[in-house]
């Protein structure tokens, strides 16, 4: 029995000793000439699909792996040009006739030039199901630094301002809420206005403005920067309608808002502090309160009536004394 297995192991050894010479043999019979490379040539041929067939499931792994590696940069190349397209976008709203008059009346008053303000880009996640409110919920909040009264804004004109936040979303009053007054000015003529929200009609109601003030179907409404809430000379709405009462003593103004709400999916937040800088720290976050937003309105009311009133005395001596000289 152990002969044999000797006798077997023996000619393994010999097997594989041929072998190896062999392929020693035909090594160099390859190298010396190149009888064999036909040969080669048509067993590589035979044994290609195989081969393929082989490494197939590497090459989908690499595929599909370079694939999704590419869609993503893709898509966050596009997010990054987008956003970048919609600020820069946003910053031709200021009016450059506006800007040139602040920056001569700037110089004439030996004062800094206002530095453009620190922006934020948002998503417009939720809409208030209340049918009376004009409201939205943005995807930022405390912990992106927005703070109550903070100014809203798209690439368009001005949505609004912040009401209330929380550490990851915030609700945003839109300008046709009737809690909602803006100071505006018209581009034409430089009237300053009251701007404010109607929530029947999805439009803007111009309050407060003499019958003899000058406003016509088409003018451009701008803020005014009066009231320290909202900078000046972005694109708040555009007059639709101009009427009179000899029973009034104002003009019954309505105007379409530069933004439409309804289809409106990014917006910008602005840190403003209505003191002439614009510089971010500056702020401080303000109690999420409806009321105070009335008060404000109410102030600003006040502001533009009193200015209106003094106005229309104006005229009023002006007249008076025209008639005396006669």
């Amino acid at each position: 029995m152990i002969k044999r297995l000797e006798l077997k192991d023996l000619l393994i050894h010999i097997r594989f000793l041929v072998l190896v010479l062999i392929s020693v043999a035909l090594i160099a019979v390859d190298m010396s000439s190149k009888t064999l490379s036909n040969a080669r040539y048509y067993l590589e041929t035979a044994l290609y699909p195989i081969l393929a067939l082989a490494d197939s499931p590497h090459k989908v792994s690499k595929m599909v792996s370079s694939h999704l590696q590419s869609s993503s940069e893709l898509i966050k190349e596009n997010e990054r040009l987008s956003a970048e397209n919609f600020m820069q976008r946003a910053d031709i709203l200021r009016l450059k006739s506006l800007e040139s008059e602040n920056e001569a009346m700037r110089r004439m008053l030996n004062s800094p030039i206002r530095k453009t303000s620190k922006r934020l880009f948002a998503e417009v996640v939720d809409v208030a199901a209340d049918l009376y409110q004009r409201r939205v919920v943005i995807n930022r909040g405390t912990g992106s630094g927005v703070y109550v009264g903070m100014p809203v804004m798209t690439d368009t004109g001005l949505v609004g301002q912040v009401i209330s936040v929380n550490y990851a979303f915030s609700r945003v009053l839109l300008l046709t809420d009737n809690l909602s007054a803006v100071p505006v000015i018209n581009t034409r003529n430089q009237v300053r206005a009251i701007a404010a929200g109607d929530n029947g009609n999805d439009e803007l109601l111009i309050n407060n403005v003499p019958r003899s003030t000058d406003f016509k179907v088409g003018d451009t409404l701008v803020t005014s920067g009066l009231g320290g809430v909202f900078p000046e000379g972005y694109p708040v709405a555009t007059v639709t309608s101009v009427g009179f009462s000899e029973s009034q003593p104002f003009a019954f103004i309505k105007a379409k808002p530069a933004v439409d709400a309804t289809t409106m999916r990014y917006v910008l937040l602005l840190w403003y502090h209505g003191n002439g800088d614009d510089e971010v720290g500056l702020g401080t976050p303000k109690e999420a309160t409806d009321g105070k937003i009335v008060l404000r309105r109410d102030r600003i009311k006040k502001l533009i009536e009193s200015m209106s009133t003094e106005e229309a005395h104006i005229k009023t001596d002006h007249s008076e004394q025209e008639k005396g000289e006669q």
